[in-house]
């Protein structure tokens, strides 16, 4: 039997007691769901579904024959607040006045009182918590959120985000030796195709590579995008190789930063990517759902070639990728790092996927399902931890996180999820002293999912 099939079984058994048993002490689980309630009194045409809630579950370390429950509300309010939040956000980055970043402060002290301070009871003395999002609540960092006081949760609480509070049954279960650190950043989007070949020999490898491991169409509605370049992603790649040493880790930017890498490469102990991130928009299939005709139920067909695979729809930008989005052929997808290519990835003994790059966090949103994109394809292709940025970050601040992180991360005195609260921690010091206040965007925007060892 595999590693990863016997952890998947391990995974798919686990109940609440295994959950709480595999948990270390002093720890609980928050876990979310978005369900809808149903009026069991609806008679005749009167709806039978009421409006959709948020609940929370709370499972303390060693105790899960206790499950304690907490009804946050209506879903619908607590979505328009994330919603808010996000718009906030946007216009912060857009380089907004200071009235954007009150408004900032202004949702994440209503989300706290919405989502977290319901719960703070239940949690008790705990202050660390692995928590699994769902819905909307995919889209914010916990971390964000303060109090009256404007406290910051990350002041008090370190957060190590799951898919599903099971998944940690499964900690521990692939032992697979890693390689060499792999960076990447920078890269040159704009890279012609004789550009790449030159790339390649130099390189020592040839698009063979690619199309054995990484081969996968693109969405269509690509087409016309374009991606900036990102110079400041350079000095970030060699702060972090300066830290980890030549010797630990390889580096690739430019007309180097190539998907065709990533296909040679198994597990990396650690994989850093800092590029662009992509995303789609769900796709709208109502349309075509079941439609009823003198009680006899009928299907309409999807329009052939209309419809993308899901996981088509979100990926990372690498070198190339321009040239691949000047054509209507879908099948012209070098550069592009999709969800489904990454899929492909041989990831199993991977520590840690860094991806520094612009909302890699996000993805379409289905309640009971969490979040589609990058952060699941990865999952899936086994590396163990993953950090991530629910939006776009600043390069200088970006840089300076980055580094103050792989610096905790070498030192040896921190796991990989308490690595980046601290460096969080200290970008939070320097926006105070840099622009006289504490707002988020700087610092919050990145979270670690996954195991924290």
């Amino acid at each position: 039997m595999s590693q990863a099939f016997a952890k998947q079984k391990t995974v798919e058994r686990a109940d609440a007691r295994t959950v709480a048993a595999a948990f270390p002490q002093n720890t609980a689980l928050l876990e979310f769901a978005k369900i809808s309630k149903i009026n069991s009194k609806a008679k005749g045409k009167e709806p039978k579904w009421g409006p959709k809630h948020y609940l929370a579950f709370v499972v303390h370390a060693g105790i899960g024959g206790k499950v304690r429950l907490v009804n946050l509300g209506e879903a619908d309010i607590i979505d328009k607040a994330i919603a808010g939040f996000k718009h906030s956000v946007a216009d912060s980055a857009a380089g907004s006045e200071e009235s954007q970043r009150a408004e900032i402060s202004t949702y994440t002290r209503k989300l706290y009182s919405l989502v977290f301070e319901p719960i703070k009871k239940e949690l008790g003395p705990v202050k660390e918590v692995f928590i699994s999002p769902d819905g909307n609540l995919n889209l914010i960092p916990f971390e964000a959120l303060h109090d009256s006081q404007g406290r910051y949760l990350i002041e008090d609480y370190t957060f190590n985000y799951l898919a599903a509070g099971r998944d940690i049954a499964g900690f521990g279960k692939i032992k697979e030796k890693a390689g060499r650190c792999l960076l990447m950043g920078n890269p040159d989007f704009d890279m012609s195709g004789e550009e790449k070949e030159i790339a390649l020999t130099r390189l020592g490898l040839n698009r063979q590579n690619e199309n054995q491991i990484l081969k996968a169409r693109r969405s269509g509605e690509m087409r016309g995008m374009r991606f900036a370049p990102l110079p400041g992603t350079r000095k970030e790649i060699e702060a972090i190789a300066g830290i980890l040493g030549s010797e630990k880790a390889e580096t690739f930017t430019g007309k180097q930063a190539l998907s065709d890498v990533l296909a040679t490469r198994r597990s990396p102990r650690i994989l850093h990517i800092a590029t662009h991130g992509f995303f789609l928009a769900d796709q709208d299939i109502t349309a075509f759902a079941d439609s009823k005709d003198r009680g006899i139920t009928t299907v309409k067909p999807l329009p052939i070639g209309k419809y993308d695979n899901p996981l088509r729809r979100s990926g990372l930008a690498l070198a190339g990728a321009n040239l691949s989005l000047q054509t209507e052929n879908t099948d012209a997808s070098d550069g592009l790092l999709t969800a489904e290519k990454v899929l492909g990835l041989r990831l199993g003994g991977t520590e840690l996927v860094v991806l520094s790059a612009c909302q890699t966090g996000l993805g379409d949103v289905k309640a009971g399902e969490g979040v589609y994109g990058l952060r699941r394809a990865i999952t899936q292709a086994g590396a163990k931890g993953l950090v991530m940025s629910m939006w776009s970050v600043p390069d200088r601040e970006t840089q300076e996180l980055m580094t103050a992180f792989y610096r905790n991360l070498e030192s040896g005195r921190y796991s990989r999820v308490q690595a980046l609260r601290m460096a969080a921690l200290e970008q939070m010091e320097t926006v105070r002293n840099r622009y006289g206040n504490t707002n988020p965007f700087y610092w919050g925007a990145f979270v670690f999912l996954g195991e924290a060892k």
